[in-house]
């Protein structure tokens, strides 16, 4: 009883210092959702439940900030459109027509859920724009350190990162076809280091100031060269297109698009090849997607699937989460046991948000899901034609999260789909507000 006490007592300061000082949420995103891996792995595996009570601790400070009036509701929340579509998916996700409200549904809807509640959190920020200038600020301390831990882990080596620092193989530990490391940094995998460094890419080119601008591409290219991720660079590709339409030079960025494609998909089909399996056949990258065409197959399962779905969390990743049960095991070095990374043709591996979403609830949560994405776009595209730098942000997040989510499940997946709608939600809200304050994002542009 004391026990419980204490915690309620705890929390509610931790409520009250969020709602007095809203810009300490984003260092506690930041910080908490970059080092929970390495926690688990050093301190206790049951830390990884500090996400879920940070998110409720937010929620909660949200509604607070509601009930006083210092974020209007009306005035945050997304359009019609946007709304209503993420409102049909959310509705999907909890009716589980192709499923029996399982083990499966409860962790593939609680991933679903988790990152929309962080979006509805950031929009109701108070001072989102300072709220704004403290994330940039911990982008800047967060992100070059995990470049140089990354480089650590490249000079030590794959060896000494399993058999000295405790890593897994086929986790921590990943290497590319080429036999190359793929540095993890203090994240469970490089793939969520390297979705990290692109978010960080997205914040340098919208609203940071020059001198945190250059420490940011730095930092983003020590870590992407260390992960050694394709889809990171696809990622840039797009911000670079981005830019083009910013400045205005709508033919270049259309020509540039051409130009991409058509390169991809000769580097592909000539110059690039990679075998789906370890030791399987090596054939040209174009016909396989490096095993994705296999993964993708996976989430269609008859006509059914195109209706209906297969069932919430009945593959992917709220399968093996359910197996995995509340508090999932940790990824170290076991000498007893070997290692089984997931491939192409698992039930498990769908490898893509989109196909993941198909899996869940059928066609129209896709729909849904595209609806969002276009409405939002929209939305954000009003403060962007006015030149607002957080518009531009909430719509390169958007783009570098829309390539990611062809090519993985991030859209519910911790920490890249609770960062990335954190980081969405909070760009969108400084973007709707136009009071100026002392605070500044560059200089000479004034911020609230």
């Amino acid at each position: 009883m004391l026990l419980a006490v204490a915690g309620l007592a705890v929390g509610a300061g931790v409520v009250w210092g969020l709602v007095a000082r809203p810009w300490l949420a984003p260092w506690a995103i930041i910080f908490l959702f970059g080092t929970t891996a390495e926690l688990r792995l050093r301190v206790s595996g049951t830390l990884g439940v500090a996400k879920d009570a940070l998110v409720l601790l937010l929620v909660v400070v949200a509604v607070v900030v509601v009930m006083q009036g210092r974020a209007s509701l009306p005035a945050r929340l997304p359009p019609l459109p946007a709304g209503l579509s993420l409102a049909v998916l959310v509705g999907l996700y909890l009716a589980d027509l192709g499923g029996d409200h399982g083990g499966g549904w409860i962790f593939g809807t609680r991933l679903l859920l988790e990152p929309l509640l962080l979006l509805f959190v950031a929009l109701m920020t108070p001072r989102s724009r300072a709220a704004l200038r403290h994330l940039v600020l911990a982008m800047c301390v967060f992100l070059p350190a995990q470049a140089v831990l990354a480089w650590i882990q490249q000079a030590v080596g794959a060896d000494a990162l399993v058999y000295t620092w405790g890593y897994a193989f086929g986790s921590q530990v990943r290497l590319t076809s080429g036999g190359g490391l793929r540095s993890p940094g203090s994240f469970e995998e490089s793939f969520s280091l390297a979705a990290f460094a692109v978010l960080g890419a997205c914040v340098a080119l919208t609203v940071a100031s020059r001198r945190q601008a250059i420490l940011l591409w730095v930092s983003v290219g020590a870590v992407l060269a260390a992960t050694q991720v394709r889809t990171a660079v696809l990622q840039l590709a797009v911000l670079a297109l981005l830019f083009l339409v910013r400045k205005g030079r709508i033919l270049a960025a259309s020509v540039g698009v051409v130009g991409a494609a058509a390169g991809a998909v000769l580097a592909a089909g000539v110059f690039l090849v990679s075998a789906t399996v370890p030791g399987g056949p090596v054939r040209p990258l174009l016909f396989t997607l490096n095993g994705r065409l296999d993964a993708w197959a996976v989430a269609y399962q008859g006509p059914s699937t195109l209706l209906r779905g297969n069932g919430v969390g009945a593959l992917g990743a709220g399968s093996t989460r359910a197996e995995a049960g509340l508090v999932s095991e940790v990824p170290q070095y076991d000498p007893t046991a070997e290692s089984t990374p997931l491939y192409a043709g698992d039930p498990s591996f769908i490898d893509s948000s989109w196909g993941q979403v198909l899996s869940d609830v059928g066609l129209p949560g896709v729909i849904a899901l595209l609806v969002f994405v276009v409405a939002y776009v929209r939305w954000m595209s009003g403060p962007a034609r006015r030149g607002d730098d957080a518009a531009w942000l909430a719509l390169a997040v958007l783009a570098v999260s829309v390539v990611d989510w062809i090519s993985r499940t991030t859209l519910g997946s911790y920490p890249t789909g609770f960062t990335t709608f954190y980081l969405l939600g909070l760009a969108t809200a400084a973007a709707l507000v136009r009071r100026p304050d002392r605070l500044t994002l560059r200089p000479g542009r004034m911020v609230a």
